[in-house]
């Protein structure tokens, strides 16, 4: 898989390292796009955050749904490596 998303693949891994970014994202996500340089695509992808947007720019798979995990949070309470699999099996057959 190529990284055809090299900003949204730094934000996303910061969210886990940066301290303050996930809380600066979720109170100004425009500004933090613009900070990480972001093209049109990325930002596009990542407001919409869903794994198949955020698939289309290329980001890797367990990206998304870290990134997910942090748009919604309780998502770790109710998905299993499982519900994920499946999730990825999908995406592979509908492209």
């Amino acid at each position: 898989m190529t990284n055809r998303a090299p900003g949204a693949t730094r934000l996303i891994e910061g969210l886990f390292r940066e301290p303050g970014l996930m809380e600066t994202l979720q109170k100004d996500p425009e500004t933090v796009y613009d900070d990480y340089g972001l093209t049109n695509a990325e930002k596009d992808a990542l407001r919409d955050g869903s794994f198949t947007a955020l698939g289309n720019i290329g980001v890797h798979p367990v990206l998304r749904m870290h990134y997910q995990m942090v748009l919604n949070p309780d998502m770790a309470n109710h998905v299993t490596i499982r519900d994920f699999l499946t999730r990825l099996e999908e995406e592979k057959k509908n492209g």
